[in-house]
Formats: C-alpha cells, structure tokens, sequence
C-alpha cells in the first residue's frame, strides 16, 4: 500500500510539473469553448415546408435508412478527442519518463510490483481526467442528471484509455502510442461520415464514449459494457506481460 502511495503522490506531481495532459486537455477546451461562441445556431426545418408533400416522406423515409450516429456537442466531441488523443499519448509518455529517468528500474530494485505501479499511476491519471471532464460538463451546460451521466460514460473511458495508455508504455513497443492515440483521438469524428470505419470501431471504448455523449438521455448499458470488455482486454495483456510480476526493463 505504501508503494502505491508513494508511485500516486509522484505520478501525481509529475502531471502537475510537466503538465502535458493538462495543457492539451485545457486547448481542446477552448476550441470547443471558441465553436460554441461563434458558431451559428442551428436552422430549425419544419418537415411541412417541403413541397410538394410527397417529398417529405421521401426525405423522412431517407433519413430513416440513412446511416446517422448519434451527434454530440461541439464540446463532447472534443472530450471525446481529449480522452482518446491526449489520456493515451500522456499516460505512455509518463511512463516513458521513469524508463529515461531510470526511476523505473530503481522502482524495480526496490522491490516495486508492476501492478503497484499500474494503480498507483492510474490513480493519479484518473484524479486530472475527473477535474477536466467536470469543466467540460460545465462548458457544455451538463447539470444534474445530465452531468452525471456526461461523467459517468467520460471518465469510464477515460480509465481505459489511461489503462492503455500505461500497458503501452510499459511494453517492448512504445512508440505504438502515437498511431494507436491518433485513431481513437480523430477517428470518432470521422466515423460520422464513413460508416464503415464506424462499424469498426464500434467495438472500441472511445465510440461508445462518442455515441454516449450524443445521446445522454439513451440506455447506455450496453456501452458500458463494450467499454468494460475493452478494459478487460487491456488488463489482461498487461497481466501476460507481467506474468512474473517483474518489469521489463
């Protein structure tokens, strides 16, 4: 317990001194604040200004079969990009430090596990994503019942990102991060329009944390599965990596 202590309140220091994560989280926020101001509103369209009438059921019969996710806010889709793009990039970045600083193998030396230290810098990781994701909620207008839920499915996310974030860095290849970060970061946001790329990353956490921000109100319980599944997945690699509970350093 000490040891996890100790990794928390250093990992924790590290993200406040080298503040990466944050910076980028704190960007992506005011982009998503500048789209909110300046952007138009939305034109509202009544299906009775169609003429003649036959051409609302043509359109309301394609946009039916049409393929459509859900559509989130200007400021969820840029928490969606935050926990995809930046928990990912920072979390492996973090642990690439210890492994240049050599603190890594003195946490080894000194008889640190490796899932001492996968806690202890989750934690830690987790503490920054639920004080960012609040103000994205606030930004968004997220209150009460909506905010709860805005939190729930982002910070369940974001714990599998930083989860993979962490088991990536502490792998033989590292530099996986960066490609890995960019799809789950931007791919989301490309999905709207490719339906095929949607289908495929259906089955990640971070479509279903895109898909319940769009839809708040929605039964969420089957991604909060396929996210848990994801996080599943990811654990149990970091287990066959460590399976003789030694660091690969």
């Amino acid at each position: 317990m000490r040891n996890i202590k100790a990794i928390f309140i250093k990992q924790l220091t590290s993200l406040v001194k080298s503040p990466i994560m944050i910076v980028q989280g704190i960007l992506f926020l005011i982009i998503a604040a500048a789209f909110l101001f300046l952007a138009p509103p939305d034109e509202v369209k009544e299906c009775f200004e169609c003429i003649p009438a036959y051409v609302c059921e043509v359109c309301e019969y394609e946009a039916y079969n049409r393929f459509e996710l859900p559509m989130p806010s200007g400021v969820g889709l840029f928490a969606v990009i935050f926990i995809g793009l930046a928990l990912v990039g920072s979390a492996s970045a973090q642990v690439a430090e210890d492994k240049t600083t050599t603190n890594l193998r003195f946490m080894a030396m000194a008889d640190v596990r490796p899932w001492q230290y996968l806690i202890g810098t989750f934690a830690a990781m987790i503490v920054v994503v639920m004080v960012m994701l609040i103000f994205y909620a606030l930004l968004g207008g997220y209150f009460g019942r909506d905010m709860l839920r805005f939190m729930s499915i982002g910070v369940f996310g974001g714990m599998v990102s930083a989860l993979l974030g962490i088991v990536i860095g502490l792998s033989k290849m590292p530099l996986l991060a960066t490609p890995i970060s960019l799809i789950l970061g931007f791919g989301p946001t490309l999905s709207d329009a490719n339906e095929t790329l949607a289908n495929i990353l259906n089955f990640t956490f971070i479509q279903q944390v895109r898909i319940g921000f769009g839809d708040l109100e929605a039964d969420l319980s089957s991604s909060f599965l396929i996210i848990a599944a994801n996080g599943a997945v990811i654990l149990l690699a970091f287990l066959i990596m460590h399976r003789k509970n030694r660091f690969n350093v």
